[in-house]
Formats: C-alpha cells, sequence, structure tokens
C-alpha cells in the first residue's frame, strides 16, 4: 500500500514537471522567431487600427407597387424589396406595415400585373401563414427584413458564380 502511494506521488510530481515544462516553452522569448505586425496579422492588407468609411448606397425612388420583381439568384431565395422601406419601419409585431399591401392570399399563385400605370401587390409566399386557410401570418415571420432586403446599388462583395 505505501509502494502505491509513492508511486502515484512521483506520477503526480512528473506530470507537473511536463506540464511546467511544456508551459515554459509556449512563453518563451525564443530569438528565432518573428512577431506578427498589426499589418499581416488577419486577412486584409491593411492596419487593424485604420477606421474605413463605408461607401453611402442609395436605394431605389420607385413607388411601392409600380415597379417591377426583381430577378432571383434561384428559385428558394427570398425577394429583394424594389422599394424604399423607411417610412415602415420598425417592423414589430403589434405594427407591420409590410402586410398592409402584401397580405393578400387571393393572389398567390396569380401572375404579376406587367402594367406598371396599375398598382400591382406582390402577395406573401404560403409559408408566411400560420394556417392552411391563409388567415394569420405566422407569427415567426413578423420581421420581414430578417429575410427580405431592399435593392441598392451596391455592388457585389464577391462575384456570383451560382447557377
Amino acid at each position: 500500500m505505501k509502494t502505491l502511494k509513492i508511486l502515484a506521488a512521483l506520477g503526480l510530481i512528473a506530470a507537473t514537471y511536463a506540464c511546467t515544462t511544456a508551459a515554459d516553452k509556449e512563453g518563451s522569448t525564443d530569438t528565432g522567431s518573428k512577431a506578427i505586425d498589426e499589418l499581416n496579422m488577419g486577412l486584409s492588407k491593411t492596419s487593424v487600427f485604420d477606421t474605413p468609411t463605408p461607401t453611402v448606397y442609395t436605394y431605389s425612388d420607385a413607388k411601392p407597387g409600380y415597379n417591377d420583381r426583381l430577378a432571383k439568384a434561384w428559385d428558394e431565395l427570398p425577394p429583394q424589396i424594389p422599394h424604399r422601406v423607411e417610412e415602415y419601419l420598425p417592423i414589430v409585431l403589434e405594427d407591420n406595415q409590410c402586410t398592409d399591401c402584401h397580405d393578400v392570399p387571393k393572389y398567390i399563385g396569380r401572375p404579376l400585373n406587367t402594367d406598371r400605370t396599375i398598382k400591382n401587390k406582390s402577395p406573401m409566399s404560403k409559408d408566411h401563414y400560420a394556417s392552411e386557410d391563409l388567415d394569420d401570418i405566422s407569427g415567426a415571420r413578423f420581421n420581414c427584413m430578417q429575410c427580405h432586403v431592399p435593392l441598392s446599388n451596391a455592388a457585389p462583395l464577391v462575384d456570383n458564380t451560382y447557377r
């Protein structure tokens, strides 16, 4: 029993020594290694201390309902909003002004009107409703801007090669 205690104590001492030796190597100041300066520590080739000025983008001045539907990169992509949205914000559960025009279940599945002189109501998708009878909007779908974004003149950050 005494031998077992001695072996356990020696094992504990050996483990402690191994850990402290490894920690000393990590924290050592090896004169052969180079420190990474702030210009090379990330993917960007600019200093992390620079404060970039973002480009100001403009949104369409088209009135809601009198503009063309925007093309989508793939079928399941939520459509972009082809009009300004500032006057409809904030979108909250108690006040969602998007539904004033887009909560029109009777238009689901109908072709959109191409005559730009007549107001064109683009209906929400069936999956935005809580039930099959399309009476109530799903509580999880009230925040339109979570998926839909207004179209702007912003250039793509990365070229889209998806087909």
